[in-house]
């Protein structure tokens, strides 16, 4: 700024200038009345409030110059800056700082300069309350002009910082006003949930109350067994999902999601989503095009979390589509990443709704009937499982009525065997069959819970024992002689890891497969659960096509056992 060296750093005093939030604003009173009060005490025709900025020296108040800000080249005030407190000069056209400049040699001519500095608290100069004369003064400035020079300096700066903490102050008010306004529509929403939530559980409780009633009130024949237990299962199904929607929102809230990382191909990923959301998709007549890359479509990731954001976007996009809507998913990849294109021609959104999509209980304008459904927390999780995999999601729509498009991204990796082997085993469409039955031993306190488990295992050719204690279980199991144990963790006499641990010293050389069963299915649960003795854990309620895996898994090692 000046040919010597500044005793401060010049970009960190124009930060600090900057905020200040002074430059261009408008004249104020306050200011204006020490200006003319410094005129008349020092009987100066000009002074100014001189600030000095980037490229420019700015005023903000003034008496005799009729301007409100100087080119910096012109500037006298910014020789100010390198002193300590003042700077005097008593004729400038004797000093070859200012002699050839244009305000000195020509008009208007100035002789005299006195200039206080103005400083912030931790000694950065701003700029100067200034006085100037078109005459010399070679006696400089008296005492009592010096003192009122710095007095009204002082006043000057403790405008500026009053100024900024008055701003500040506001600047706090508004965004606690914000933060309340925020709260209030949080507390909005989860009024709104936990009524909805509580809409949603009754919702499939009354088919399944009333199917219970038919099957144990009235003669009925084998087709409205079949019926009645279709809709047990699927409203069962249903109350399931929603759980599992409460327990996943709570693990993202606390961040504790855990990912089993594999490499997949995500085009399997959305195969296995399409399949699931095929029946919504039939049910309401729409057309699904799917348009997969040649290229290989290799992610790092957990195969049930991709196929849960897959499902979730795909299943939107049925839900808030009228009857024979079109929805198209394009996957298309670059060098180093993944998009997947959700399109749909369905109700649309508008720009509120997607600005709050991806938040927690965030949902659409619904009626009371709620036909859409769902707890409005599909989207964040989405947002959620991405980023735990370095993707993310963004939703566009022109408007109401205009149909909807969301964008994924995730990071693409390098394909290997692993993958491949994967892709070529899904291709051929290789499946568990003929299989030995097992005998499967089930301890569960909850008499209902243990005969669903008994037809289901009998209807597949497997001979079942049943315990409803750990006690009956320790006496009855030796002699049967189970392949499998299905033990209920939360039993009255003895809790399930204890059971394993009892089961397996009791085994005569040939060890059964002992599964968990139990309602608290988190990370934690299973390591639990391993260290106990038990070789896997399945979740309440029991998914009967995972089961399904798990002993056809059982019964091929036990053939090929055999078979060696």
């Amino acid at each position: 700024m000046t040919p010597s060296s500044p005793r401060f750093d010049e970009s960190q005093r124009l930060a600090v200038l900057d905020a200040y939030g002074i430059l261009d604003t408008p004249p104020e009173k306050a200011f204006d009345d020490v200006v003319h009060l410094v005129s008349q005490l020092l009987d100066a025709p000009i002074a100014a409030v001189n600030l000095i900025a980037q490229d420019r020296q700015w005023f903000k108040a003034e008496v005799g110059l009729g301007v409100r800000e100087m080119a910096l080249d012109d500037s006298i005030c910014k020789f100010a800056l390198l002193e300590e407190r003042r700077m005097v000069v008593p004729d400038m056209l004797e000093d070859e700082r200012f002699r050839c400049n244009p305000l000195v040699a020509r008009s208007p001519g100035l002789r005299f300069y006195a200039g206080q500095l103005l400083k912030t608290r931790d000694g950065i100069p701003l700029g100067t309350l200034c006085v100037l004369d078109l005459a010399p003064r070679p006696e400089g400035l008296t005492c009592a002009q010096e003192f009122a020079l710095a007095t009204l300096a002082q006043q000057i700066m403790s405008q500026i910082e009053l100024r900024k903490a008055l701003a500040d102050q506001q600047t706090l008010i508004a965004e606690q006003a914000a933060a309340q306004h925020a709260l209030r529509q949080a507390d909005r929403r989860k009024d709104e949930f936990l009524a909805m939530l509580a809409h949603e559980l009754r919702n499939p409780l009354a088919p399944i109350t009333s199917a219970a009633a038919i099957l144990s009130s009235f003669k009925f024949d084998e087709a409205m067994v079949r019926r009645t237990s279709a809709i047990i299962s699927r409203q069962a199904s249903h109350m399931a999902s929603l759980i599992d929607d409460l327990l996943d929102v709570s693990r993202v809230t606390r961040g504790k999601v855990e990912l089993e990382t594999a490499e997949l191909d995500l085009k399997g990923v959305i195969a296995d989503a399409v399949e699931q959301v095929r029946p919504l998709v039939e049910r309401h007549r729409h057309r699904l095009d799917v348009r997969l890359c040649e290229d290989e479509a290799t992610v790092i990731g957990d195969s049930k979390r991709l196929v849960q954001v897959m499902t979730n976007l795909l299943g939107n996009a049925a839900k808030y589509t009228p009857d024979g809507g079109r929805i198209d998913l394009e996957l298309d990849a670059d060098a180093d990443a993944l998009s997947v294109v959700i399109r749909d021609n369905g109700i649309g959104m508008s720009q509120a709704l997607i600005d709050n999509a991806f938040e927690l209980f965030s949902q659409g304008t619904q009626g009371l009937d709620r036909s859409q459904g769902g707890l409005g927390i599909g989207l964040a999780l989405v947002k959620s499982l991405l980023q735990l995999h370095g993707g993310t999601v963004s939703a566009e729509s022109a408007g109401p009525g205009a149909g909807s498009t969301f964008h994924v991204t995730l990071p693409r990796a390098a394909v290997t065997g692993a993958a491949a082997a994967a892709r070529d085993e899904r291709g051929s469409g290789r499946q568990a069959g003929g299989a030995p039955a097992l005998r499967v031993g089930i301890v569960d306190d909850n008499e209902d819970a243990a005969v669903t488990l008994t037809l289901f295992l009998e209807s597949c050719g497997h001979s079942v024992a049943v315990a409803l204690s750990a006690g009956a279980a320790l006496d009855a199991f030796p002699a049967f002689g189970p392949d499998v144990c299905l033990l209920d963790i939360g039993l009255p006499d003895m809790d399930g890891f204890a059971l394993a641990r009892a089961l397996n010293a009791l085994a005569d050389g040939r060890r059964p497969t002992l599964i968990a069963v139990t309602g608290y299915a988190q990370g934690k649960d299973r390591v639990a659960a391993l260290a106990a003795g038990f070789d896997d854990l399945l979740a309440k309620p029991v998914s009967l096509e995972k089961l399904n895996t798990v002993l056809a898994r059982v019964s091929a090692d036990a053939e090929r056992v055999h078979a060696s």
